[in-house]
């Protein structure tokens, strides 16, 4: 048998260094299989991590800002329908939110809402009374969630669009004001 020798040049060297590597660019982004979110800095309204989180479902709470009272808020979160869905804290739960701190009392007229709209939330949530029934802003006032949808097959590392807007809250004083809600940064891992 007749050897062959395959004398050593620049590209001879380059084409062994490419089969040795298993060709190069072959390789597939590793699929993301988790949702993690960075709470925003900051006192006021934003959305922080709750710890009822799973891997693929992001739990966000809603926290005021330390000092006031109020007897309600509304607000629109929107996000990347193709790669996240809203869905609902608790599969029991009636609306796509839970309130966590206004008294919506047991008659049959309440205002507490939380539809899907595309890629957009949209909560409302007010109580009746009088000044003295109003309730400190302070702590979680509503919880959301969202779930990552695995058919999407995203990269590691993909920033997922979400933003809140049209945020307005019913403070002690009467009417309605509006309100900036700081959040974070979703990313699937």
């Amino acid at each position: 048998m007749k050897k062959t020798i395959i004398p050593l040049t620049p590209a001879t060297l380059a084409l062994a260094g490419m089969l040795a590597c298993g060709g190069g660019g072959d390789k597939k982004p590793v699929p993301a299989t988790k949702l993690e979110y960075t709470d925003p800095a900051g006192t006021g309204y934003r959305f922080v991590k709750s710890s009822a989180s799973t891997p693929t479902k992001l739990v966000l709470e809603l926290k005021g800002p330390a000092s006031g009272t109020g007897r309600g808020v509304s607000f629109s979160v929107t996000s990347d329908a193709t790669k996240v869905s809203f869905v609902k804290v608790e599969s029991s739960d009636p609306e796509y939110a839970q309130n966590e701190a206004f008294d919506l009392g047991t008659g049959e007229y309440k205002l507490f809402k939380g539809v899907v709209d595309g890629n957009s939330l949209k909560v409302s949530v007010a109580q009746k009374g009088t000044a003295a029934s109003d309730k400190p802003l302070g702590g979680t006032l509503v919880r959301i969630a969202l779930e990552m949808k695995t058919s999407a097959n995203m990269p590691q590392n993909t920033t997922i669009p979400f933003t809140a807007s049209d945020a307005r809250e019913l403070p002690s004083s009467g009417g309605s004001q509006p309100i900036a809600i700081a959040y974070g940064t979703l990313v699937a891992k």
